[in-house]
């Protein structure tokens, strides 16, 4: 019955997921698609925007209507919600990077003063701590091996001088999933600030900030939150927010906003502080629908269904010749994305994709004769999304 009742949830919501009635989609870690209910509620922001002018009332998923910042409050319990945190720790920013060097360029640090990082992670979080290399802070990788990276990888690395350990929780490239609360309990026992990446698994991954033990989280918008681009979100813990440094503020950042008569500054004693001026709204609004719908269909079940259909595609890849795993993670170390290995013989091109209705690429073939396709599996996806590709590469 468990079985039943999530495969029938999931399979109406895909019905809402307009692409996905021609295109087996599997590009999520790329960009994600937008269901109906997100395009609607955007749609309608842009339309009132532009016929009826001023600013747009936002309805909300009971009905009820409100203005701006009472959608971004409600955006805001959504999101914590699902993470395990409290509104008052969230903030809204441009994009995920934007939300990150709100913690790489607010951290205090003596030079000579290290962080520790993962090896040929995502750029922009290599970018925004090499940046503070020039105030005298030392970067250290840690390096996987066969993609695998394992909390004491990374603690090897750390000494006293060591401020903060940084990763993402799904790696984007393999699709390795860290074990955050590992690495969260030794950084909370040893005074070290906990910096975790989410954009490849919130949404789809469960993440509780609180058991993770995690300082700083990012998250964006536009892949498994099914949404525009345009807007990241972050969660700064209470210790952490006090701790670092104010490099700007607007009149979102005060505690009485809009009192446009105020003439000194008071910060707000929330996560708010860190949010200037006005936002990207349909954004917010969007981010919120999608994590209303996470926790209406349940984390937990989410998460096994996207396992589930990993389990499926090795079946399938049992069945059939010239393609393998190129990773093939213990199951606690698995998140949506999946990374195959296919010999140039297969003759798989981008064309055939296209043409087949598969939403993936395939990489060029590499020195050893060997071409790659990185999967990312939703809970819009299914089975026969995992069939068409395959009979493509079985063709």
């Amino acid at each position: 019955m468990y079985e039943t009742d999530n495969m029938d949830k999931f399979a109406e919501f895909r019905t809402h997921v307009p692409v996905l009635s021609h295109t087996a989609y599997l590009d999520t870690s790329s960009t994600g698609l937008v269901p109906d209910f997100v395009h609607d509620g955007v749609a309608r922001y842009q339309e009132d925007r532009y016929l009826k002018g001023g600013d747009s009332v936002w309805r909300l998923p009971g009905g009820e209507e409100t203005g701006t910042i009472g959608m971004m409050d409600w955006a805001k319990t959504q999101i914590a919600q699902m993470i395990g945190a409290k509104k008052e720790n969230i903030v809204f920013g441009n994009n995920s990077s934007h939300i990150y060097t709100l913690f790489t360029s607010g951290m205090y640090f003596e030079p000579g003063d290290n962080v520790v990082l993962v090896e040929n992670s995502w750029i922009a979080n290599r970018f925004a701590w090499q940046v503070r290399k020039q105030d005298g802070l030392e970067v250290r990788y840690a390096k996987a091996k066969n993609g695998v990276i394992l909390p004491e990888d990374l603690f090897a690395l750390c000494d006293e001088k060591t401020r903060a350990i940084c990763i993402s929780l799904v790696e984007s490239f393999t699709g390795f999933r860290m074990d955050a609360a590992a690495i969260g309990a030794y950084c909370r026992e040893k005074g070290i600030w906990f910096a975790v990446d989410g954009v490849q698994a919130l949404g789809v991954m469960p993440v509780d900030v609180k058991a993770m033990k995690i300082d700083f989280l990012i998250g964006n918008d536009y892949k498994w939150m099914m949404n525009y681009c345009g807007t990241g979100y972050g969660y700064i813990s209470p210790a952490l927010q006090k701790s670092l440094k104010q490099f700007g503020a607007g009149w979102m950042s005060d505690d009485d906003r809009f009192n446009t008569g105020k003439q000194v500054l008071c910060l707000r004693d929330d996560a708010g502080r860190f949010e200037l001026g006005f936002p990207t709204v349909s954004g917010i609004y969007g981010l919120g629908l999608a994590a209303e719908k996470y926790l209406a269909f349940s984390g937990a079940d989410i998460s096994e269904y996207v396992m589930g259909l990993t389990e499926y595609l090795r079946e399938r890849l049992s069945e059939t010749e010239g393609v393998q795993l190129t990773y093939d993670f213990a199951r606690k170390n698995r998140s949506g994305i999946e990374v195959l290995r296919l010999a140039s013989e297969t003759g798989v091109t981008n064309e055939m994709l296209r043409e087949a209705g598969v939403g993936a690429h395939v990489s060029g073939v590499d020195a050893n004769g060997f071409m790659e396709i990185r999967l990312a599996f939703h809970y819009y996806n299914n089975k026969e999304d995992i069939n068409r590709l395959m009979d493509v590469i079985s063709k």
